[in-house]
């Protein structure tokens, strides 16, 4: 048996592969799901999936179901170092196989297929905004320079700005999509973004955040956590339920987003290595 490219009309197929509130609740698995956010879903078999490996563009790859499943996982290498390794290099210019697994059996298959390379097991760390810390604890915008603007993206500035425009392209089908269904706010000098906030997935009423500061030379200057409060005001503004995901062994990522007001929900296992 072969794996196979799940087409996109059939991606709830594998919504039964789910099971675990962890799984049901990951709004960028679920959000590839929908097809709201870019991905690709591979399965054992088109008609009734038993298990699915999903990837969500930019961002990470999902195990999903019967993690003893062989003849699934006698292709698994095959899949991963053929067509997954040039499926990244084309879609984002991904070099590393970083998988997220919420059963932990998953990781016997997977040191079976690593073929010698070295890997590295984290963990990916979840929060969820706590609303009323955020309202009692947040603190005014930092001033910003004489030559700084924040302002909220717009289709235009996508279309202009190319290191804006290839990183929500990773994430999202197009300019249109991404302003239809997501938000996010941008700092400029001399009219060029040099740090970003916005929704790097939506999965329903949650909004899954993501900073980046593109220019060094202003990195540690405080400018991602203006641009959260900003992002996370509207949010709640409208209604949008707001989280962060990052590595564990992230800190200066999990000190803003407790300095934000998100609280440690839960953690998954991931399984990486360079293609």
């Amino acid at each position: 048996m072969m794996i196979v490219k799940l087409p996109k009309d059939d991606y709830d197929k594998i919504n039964k592969l789910l099971v675990s509130p962890q799984e049901k609740n990951d709004n960028v698995l679920n959000a590839v799901i929908s097809g709201m956010n870019q991905g690709v879903v591979y399965v054992d078999q088109i008609k009734e999936p038993r298990t699915a490996i999903v990837y969500a563009v930019g961002l990470e790859y999902y195990l999903l179901g019967d993690p003893e499943n062989e003849s699934f996982n006698s292709c698994l290498g095959a899949l991963i170092s053929k067509q997954l390794k040039q499926e990244s290099l084309d879609l984002c210019g991904g070099t590393w196989f970083i998988a997220r697994v919420f059963n932990e059996k998953w990781i016997k298959a997977l040191k079976k297929v690593v073929d010698g390379r070295n890997y590295y097991v984290d963990y990916s760390v979840y929060y969820e905004l706590n609303n009323d810390r955020f309202h009692e604890g947040c603190e005014p915008c930092h001033v910003l320079d004489d030559d700084f603007s924040i302002i909220k993206i717009t289709k235009d500035l996508i279309n202009s700005d190319k290191d804006l425009r290839e990183e929500l392209t990773e994430y999202w089908s197009s300019a249109e999509s991404f302003i239809q269904f997501g938000l996010g706010y941008a700092i400029l000098k001399n009219d060029k973004v040099i740090s970003t906030c916005y929704s790097c997935c939506v999965n329903g009423d949650r909004h899954e955040i993501y900073v980046a500061t593109f220019d060094q030379n202003v990195r540690n200057r405080g400018l991602a956590t203006i641009l959260a409060q900003l992002y996370i005001k509207e949010c709640m503004e409208r209604g949008f339920h707001v989280f962060w995901t990052t590595d564990e062994s992230n800190e200066p990522s999990k000190r803003v987003a407790e300095k934000l007001s998100f609280e440690f929900s839960h953690r998954v296992m991931s399984f990486e290595f360079e293609f």
